[in-house]
């Protein structure tokens, strides 16, 4: 448990840090401002005063403004395309925006958000893709505390996993790190998480050493958005949440880190061991074995829920105390996203016909495709989410690398690659 004192002081950090950053946004750049609006919750008076910020001004405001418009670019096509027109004047100029991108990991994270959030909107521009992962590959401070804002930049358009280079476990970095995966976790999906002792030490160093310099909005914001991130997980740990189901459920990908694919039998006339995920039972069985000893009695497994008529539609997993239905589908081609999209609208209005029983879902997708495609991930989150707000995750794992193909599994395998 956290004692009085260590819970007074944490209270305290958080104040102090929230009012630091609350001073800057006055005079702090349209970079910095941007960053602490994308990491820092909308709630409380803080995140309202974030929200309240008047647009950056894209025609007069240079690669800072550009930089803040790419953390806050929605589904708006017109925004996209304001937005787009915007980089290509910074990418015409003589030095096509290297004197001030060069060294400013963060102001690359955010035009590289918007050219992603961009691409979502169907406004690809792969020139300007090139364009800024050629400035973001060119490392000249690789120690920086920011670095990692630099790998993410590039991870977010082209997805080489620059992400999984090892981590240096300063405070600042750590710290980075944990905001990072809070707003962006699908580029996160194939990362290591920090281990428990390096949050712990992580946690010591933001309550005991020297806060972050008056003015230094960027780093007060980052030790403000871990030190919420750690709480969360302490709480989480303490009393079972929503957010410690999600949080859960999105561990998964790592936890197939060590799935058992034997080349090899373990003992004299007993075959390999083979752990093969090949359909949603599958899944479900996998799933049931992460969330039951984390929610016991709590989890209910296949239950019906209350229909309309003939129809009684039924969830994969429920947790009755959050009133959460865990919804999980697989993925074998692409041609699975949209249908996933359609099975789960389909059956909204069936799945919450008694809203006290279950007022939220999450849809948990176990991508088991021969040839991935990540950029439609962010394709199906926003499409179900934007249908219903129900629908509070789309969480997306990819299967272990250490199971082979859908071709080559054996007899029981489709004859052909789906």
């Amino acid at each position: 448990m956290v004692s009085l004192d260590a819970a007074a002081l944490l209270e305290s950090r958080i104040a102090v840090l929230e009012a630091s950053v609350e001073r800057c946004l006055e005079f702090a750049s349209e970079t910095s401002l941007g960053f602490a609006q994308a990491i820092l919750p909308a709630a409380g008076a803080l995140g309202e005063r974030l929200i309240g910020l008047p647009r950056p001004d894209l025609h007069y405001g240079g690669i800072p403004a550009l930089a803040r418009a790419g953390f806050l670019i929605g589904t708006d096509a017109s925004e996209s395309d304001a937005f787009l027109r915007a980089v290509d004047r910074v990418r015409g100029r003589p030095k096509g925006g290297r004197d001030q991108l060069h060294n400013d990991d963060l102001a690359l994270l955010g035009i590289a958000n918007g050219l992603k959030e961009a691409a979502g909107n169907g406004k690809v521009r792969s020139d300007l893709h090139a364009w800024i992962l050629d400035i973001a590959n060119e490392v000249t401070v690789p120690h920086s505390w920011s670095m990692r804002a630099r790998q993410l930049s590039a991870d977010l358009l082209d997805r080489s996993g620059r992400l999984r280079a090892d981590l240096q476990q300063t405070p600042d970095i750590l710290a980075l790190d944990l905001a990072l995966r809070d707003r962006w976790p699908g580029a996160f999906s194939t990362v290591t998480p920090i281990q428990v002792g390096h949050r712990r030490i992580l946690m010591e160093a933001l309550l005991s050493t020297p806060m972050p310099a008056d003015g230094d909005m960027e780093r007060a914001a980052i030790w403000l958005a871990a030190l919420r991130h750690l709480v969360r997980r302490i709480s989480t740990a303490l009393v079972p949440t929503y957010e410690s189901l999600a949080e859960t459920l999105k561990a998964a990908q790592s936890a197939l880190r060590r799935w058992v694919w034997d080349s090899k039998p373990n003992r004299q006339g007993i075959g390999p061991a083979r752990w093969l995920i090949d359909d949603e039972s599958h899944v479900q069985a996998f799933l049931w074995a992460i969330l039951e000893p984390r929610f016991g009695d709590d989890l209910v497994d296949e239950q019906y829920l209350p229909g309309f008529g003939q129809k009684q539609p039924r969830c994969d997993f429920g947790v009755i105390g959050l009133k959460t239905i865990v919804e999980v589908k697989i993925v074998r081609s692409a041609a699975d996203f949209p249908k996933i999209e359609e099975e789960v609208a389909g059956d909204l209005g069936l799945y919450f016909s008694d809203p006290e029983r279950f007022d939220r879902m999450i849809v948990f997708v176990y991508d088991d495709s021969d040839k991935v495609h990540p950029e439609r991930y962010d394709t199906l989150r926003s499409a179900l989410q934007l249908r219903d707000e129900r629908v509070n995750d789309v969480i997306i794992v990819q299967r272990p690398g250490m199971i082979p193909g859908r071709s080559l599994r054996g007899p029981w395998a489709p004859t052909k690659p789906s």
